[in-house]
């Protein structure tokens, strides 16, 4: 996977079509625009990540043609979002933005939702923390279906 932020999408197109990426994540400004030219141009996945800070950015979300979407609290801020706004998403989510070990059991038995992604939630001193690493995978797996 490649994380991208408002990269020109001959490089992001060329980057999947070469098979170095499986799958693009957009964190910039891209819009419908974007997304149409680059799936012109490559069948490989498109996630588009949200900075959620009111309904509006989920009902933007939720109209996004990407074939995935993430649902952030913004830019690695590790701050969580507000949960509450997340009853509108009407299509399956990744979700993010100041999980931990701490809290990702709870948020997915709330919200459900198709992955998580953490960060600096695992990290100690910038760094990643393997304790920390464990304690969230073990979270995760204490939630998962049977």
């Amino acid at each position: 996977m490649g994380v991208f932020v408002d990269e020109d999408p001959r490089r992001v197109e060329k980057l999947l079509n070469q098979g170095i990426l499986d799958l693009a994540q957009l964190h910039g400004s891209e819009d419908e625009d974007y997304l149409r030219r680059l799936r012109q141009q490559t069948r490989r996945p498109i996630l588009q990540a949200f900075r959620v800070r009111s309904q509006a950015d989920v009902a933007a979300a939720n109209r996004s043609t990407a074939d995935g979407i993430l649902l952030d609290s913004g830019a690695g801020t590790g701050k969580v979002l507000d949960w509450k706004l997340l009853n509108g998403v009407t299509r399956p989510y990744f979700l993010a933005g100041g999980l931990s070990p701490c809290n990702v059991a709870e948020a997915i038995a709330l919200l459900h939702p198709f992955a998580v992604d953490v960060s600096s939630g695992i990290e100690t001193d910038g760094a990643k923390d393997k304790a920390k690493m464990a304690a969230f995978v073990a979270a995760v797996r204490k939630e998962e279906p049977l």
